[in-house]
């Protein structure tokens, strides 16, 4: 049974409405309704839609009424479903704890290589051995990332030149990270194809940021995922949710080292633009962007 179906059966069976649910678990009803018919709702959602059913079934055998069937047969069948979707979501756990581990590994083998490769003076035929590397684990990276995504790479190479670019020169790019290194490095590669970069290192200071600037003043956000404070979701919800359409509209692109398709999914829901995977090859990134212009 599908998780969607399992909690549209137990809420049926509960006398629960889907919009009561959602209350219960600090959701907006659209919200719930749109995550469940597209079967992506994350880990830590079906964890509180758990909960929130359990105390419902437990008040309900306490304290059963007219409105809700309170027979011990008809509480055994909503257990052994509750019991499934627990199932579910231990299965949904364990699959988005091991594609994170595949991705942290790629990324401190790229860190290892970037960090020899940094030596450069007379470690410079070592840096140059290491360059190789860094190009390879990109190359590997985008293959693994692809191949668990179901999707096909493109038929360019990664050292393909992006195409239209000129179009970008003069835009100005809000770059949200909280990593100072990744901004440093991303900064450069826009600045050096004519962009104008400003930086935020939080969800919350981006939103002031464009908040506080005229409603044209970004073209682009770049906006990591994982960040202290307000992280790239719920910024890019409050963004959206702004009442200047000009300002609620900005392209914003997510930028994030976990790829897991509950991500890609949520942040298309939030209101992103686009999703790129860290680190982030500087064709696709700039071929991301002149696709908004």
């Amino acid at each position: 049974m599908k998780t969607a179906e399992t909690i549209n059966t137990v809420c049926s069976d509960l006398g629960i409405t889907k919009a009561d649910l959602a209350k219960k678990m600090g959701m907006l009803p659209s919200s719930l309704y749109r995550k469940i018919a597209r079967e992506s709702m994350t880990f830590e959602e079906l964890q509180k839609c758990l909960d929130v059913l359990g105390v419902v079934i437990e008040f309900n055998l306490q304290y059963p009424d007219g409105n809700v069937r309170s027979s011990q047969f008809n509480y055994e069948m909503l257990l052994e479903r509750m019991d499934l979707l627990e199932t579910e979501l231990e299965v949904t756990r364990k699959a988005v704890e091991f594609q994170k581990k595949s991705l942290r590994d790629l990324r401190t083998e790229l860190n290892s290589a970037i960090g020899y490769a940094e030596l450069g003076g007379r470690h410079e035929s070592k840096a140059e051995q290491y360059l190789k590397k860094i190009s390879s684990v990109l190359t590997n990276m985008e293959v693994t990332i692809a191949y668990a995504l179901g999707e096909e790479l493109d038929d360019e190479t990664i050292a393909d030149e992006p195409g239209n670019i000129e179009i970008l020169a003069g835009k100005r790019v809000l770059l949200v990270d909280d990593n100072e290194l990744n901004r440093e490095i991303l900064k450069e590669i826009l600045v050096d194809c004519g962009l104008t970069v400003e930086e935020a290192s939080n969800g919350s200071e981006a939103v002031a940021d464009v908040q506080d600037k005229e409603p044209s003043y970004y073209h682009f956000i770049l906006m990591d995922i994982e960040m202290p404070v307000m992280d790239g979701y719920e910024a890019a919800m409050k963004i959206r949710k702004l009442p200047n359409r000009i300002r609620a509209n900005i392209p914003i692109i997510a930028l994030t080292a976990n790829a897991i398709p509950e991500n890609r999914e949520r942040a298309a829901v939030v209101g992103m633009d686009d999703f790129l995977v860290k680190p982030v090859n500087s064709t696709r990134l700039l071929r991301s962007m002149a696709k908004f212009k």
